[in-house]
This record gives structure tokens, sequence and C-alpha cells, in this order.
């Protein structure tokens, strides 16, 4: 019996020290993941954890409802069933600023707010298109370092611009990984501190010579658009603009944006992911897109910002600016993408408009090497049951 005893004391022992290590050795975020994640029955963050964050209002604007086609387009069964495999919230498809089908499922409805993730890199980009539109921002080509003066002492950083960050071409160092608990991007979510932390990250490589996709890149982005937003107003936030320039206008619900802690301990949005939103509001942002930034005759954003960042970014086909896509399938679309499959899908040539939020994904991929296979799933579907060309 004394074998146990002592493989039972050297196994606390071990714990012990791991405990320390990840108190002492500043990784105490890791408490909070935990707590946040499997103490809440999930291995990752999940698309209802708004209440585990301090959260920014968006505040929505006079109620513009969708039109409502008077012929709804069913779902097929297999792609109802993988809909309810994968654990999705929603599923809707719109033609021409008309929506044809809406799916929920249970517990989720219309009236749910759930985290569109990743989704929030494109209201990012869509928010320095506005800036610049409103002269807040000279260009979307201006260097960071005019408003980020901790990374000019790089001359990388001095080189890098606002576009690049977008475009995840600026040669920010960082490491994207969702399940590791010792990692920066886990740090970043759960951390407490998203500007310190993306801003103690040097530079990599030259901007401008590789794409990497970061989370990082899109909160460095955030905090030189804070920044410029306050040379102007003190007390402007990117929640307060975000509903300015997109929300009021396009009568959307209101909305919430997670902060890395409470606005009154210097709190600010975790600008790579996490605005709370309904489906049909999402949808609208496609819309929009669709709509070259045009919206009820006003010029939301300049159309010629929509071409740019809706285009490929000049390194890689399936990335523009906070945006993905498919310029080369046989129907071209784009796309926002947030963790865990949240969608909206835009295919210009078919005034096609689809969104799919959810609990959980498939990332395999079949007819590209980098987009999952269930988007042209999605997309598929969205053309099946519009009778559109292929």
């Amino acid at each position: 019996m004394r074998w146990p005893r002592r493989l039972a004391w050297v196994v606390l022992a071990a714990l012990l020290l791991a405990a320390a290590y990840v108190h002492w050795g500043g990784h105490r975020y890791f408490w909070t993941a935990l707590r946040y994640t499997y103490f809440d029955g999930h291995t990752t963050a999940h698309i209802d954890d708004a209440r585990n964050f301090a959260q920014a209002a968006v505040a929505g604007g006079a109620p513009q409802p969708w039109p409502v086609a008077a012929q709804q387009r069913p779902l097929s069964d297999a792609t109802r069933a993988f809909l309810q495999t994968h654990r999705s919230a929603a599923f809707l498809v719109a033609q021409r600023g008309e929506l044809v089908h809406e799916s929920y499922f249970a517990p989720y409805d219309a009236e749910s707010r759930s985290n569109g993730f990743s989704m929030a890199k494109t209201l990012v980009t869509l928010l320095a298109g506005a800036l610049v539109a409103d002269g807040v921002l000279p260009a979307l080509d201006a260097p960071l370092a005019r408003w980020l003066p901790e990374l000019a002492a790089d001359p990388r950083g001095q080189a890098a611009t606002l576009a690049q960050l977008a475009a995840m071409t600026s040669g920010h160092a960082w490491t994207e990984h969702y399940y590791l608990p010792l990692n920066p991007t886990t740090e970043l979510y759960f951390g407490g501190d998203a500007a310190g932390t993306v801003l103690r990250q040097g530079f990599e490589r030259d901007p401008g010579s590789a794409f990497e996709y970061s989370s990082a890149s899109t909160q460095v982005l955030a905090v030189a658009l804070q920044r410029a937003l306050r040379e102007r107003d003190a007390q402007a936030t990117l929640s307060s603009y975000l509903s300015q320039r997109l929300w009021q206008p396009l009568g959307l619900h209101g909305a919430s944006w997670s902060l890395d802690r409470p606005r009154e301990q210097g709190g600010m949005e975790m600008a790579y992911c996490c605005v709370h939103s309904r489906a049909r509001d999402m949808l609208r942002i496609g819309q929009l897109l669709l709509q070259q930034g045009q919206w009820n005759g006003q010029a939301l954003l300049p159309a010629d910002f929509v071409q740019r960042i809706t285009a490929p970014n000049g390194l890689v086909r399936h990335y523009g600016l906070g945006l993905w896509m498919d310029p080369d399938a046989p129907v071209p679309f784009y796309f926002l993408q947030g963790h865990l499959g949240q969608y909206v899908i835009v295919v210009p040539s078919q005034q096609l408009v689809v969104l799919r939020t959810g609990q959980y994904r498939t990332k395999a991929t079949q007819r590209h090497p980098v987009i999952p296979e269930e988007v042209y799933l999605y997309v598929d579907e969205a053309l099946r049951m519009t009778g559109s060309a292929r």
C-alpha cells in the first residue's frame, strides 16, 4: 500500500506546483478560462457567454423590419439534419432584400442574442472605413504607428498600416489557438487586458509579406481606432460608434459588445470577437455589404471601400480585409466567419445573403484548402431553395 500512497503524494505535489506556476507565472487567466468553459459544460468559449463578461450596449435604431417573401422556401431534410446535428441556433436566407427562409432551433428563437465571435472582425473593419469617410482617419492605408507609438520602435511597426491589420498581413506576431489553456489567444479572451496583451507582441515579419489570420491584429486595429476616435471625443467608444454608424441607421435591435473588463476599470471592447446580436440583425450587415454600403438612399459606407474589402487582399485569394471569400467558386461568394461556425455569407451574383449561427461546427475541408466544407453546403442550400443558377 506504500506505493499508491507515495504516488498520490507525488501527484498532489505535481498539481500544487502546476497551480503555483499558473498563479504566479503570469497565467492567472487560466482560472477564469477554466471557470467559464469546462466548469460551464463547454470545452471552449461559447455563443451564450455574454453573462461572463462586462457588456457595452450597442444601441439600436427605429425598427426597420425585414420584408418577408410571400413564398417561404423550405429547408431540405439533409440540411436540416446537418444543422440539428451541429447544434445550430439559426439559419436564415434572404434574396433581393426579402427573407425567403428563417429557421431557429430550440432553445433559440428570433429574439435570441448570441456571440458572433470573429464576425466582429468584419465589423471593426467596417468601422475603420466609416472613420475614413468621416474624416477621423486620413486613409485606410495610414501608418498604425501614428496612433500606436508603442510599436514605432520597431521598423516593421513603423511600416505597418491599418489596412494590413484588417487584411491580416501586417506581420504582427501571434499564434491563433482556441483550445490550449495556456496560450496568448486564451489570455486575450480571459486575461482582462486585451490592449496590453496584443501591444506586448512585436512583429515577426515584414508588413505585407505574408498572410496570417490573427485575432491580435484586429485588437491592435481597434486600439488605433479607439485612440483616433478619442482625439475627437474623449468619451467615444467603439460600441457607441458602431451604434451611430451602423446599428441605428440600419434599424437594428439593441446588441452588446463584450469588454475585457468593466469600463470603469479601463476596459475596452474585445474587438476581435464578441458582439452579441440577433440573427436577423447580423443578416442585415450582409445585406448592407451586398448593397455596396448603400441603405435607404444613404451611403453608410463608401462603395469603393466595400469593393476593396470584398476582394482578395493581394497575398491570398481566400481573404480580403476582414472578410473570407472564394472568388473562384462556380458561384463566387464572401463571408463573415466566427468561432464554432458563425457565418454571414453573401452571394452577389444571386442577390443572396445566408446566415448560420450555432454551438458547433466541423472544420473539415473538401472543395477548398482552408474554407470549411459546411460553408459550401450552406451556399448550395440557399441556391437550391431559391432556384438560383449554379
